[in-house]
């Protein structure tokens, strides 16, 4: 089922002070991804820290989160289990280039939006 929170999806209009700012609270960079995607994937020090995944999207004014991920072990079995209790998806099991992983999006009863994607291997 699901294991950890894999990361917090934020967006911000300009990505660079983003990016200083969270340098500024000791986060490292992990990766970046350039255009299309134009995100940079931060987290503390140490092992099994949740991402931020930060996106530069010039429409918003300030930072909000898009959605939180969760990992899971098994994110197939995963989804059948949350569809089966009763979780609409709006994507199934997607497949993402730039990650080489899996994700399911779905909200949850007050429209709030969250993932579920595969553990990295």
């Amino acid at each position: 089922m699901l294991t950890r929170i894999d990361h917090i999806d934020l967006r911000v209009p300009v990505l660079a002070d983003a990016v200083a700012f969270f340098a500024t609270l000791g986060l490292r960079q992990v990766r970046a991804f350039g255009p299309p995607r134009q995100s940079v994937e931060m987290a503390l020090p140490g092992p099994d820290q949740v991402l931020l995944e930060i996106r530069e999207d010039p429409t918003v004014t300030g930072t909000t989160v898009d959605h939180i991920a969760f990992a899971a072990d098994d994110d197939r079995a995963a989804l059948d289990a949350l569809k089966a209790a009763g979780l609409v998806f709006s994507r199934e099991a997607h497949p993402v280039a730039v990650t080489g992983r899996r994700v399911s999006n779905f909200t949850d009863p007050h429209g709030g939006k969250w993932q579920l994607t595969e553990e990295y291997r």
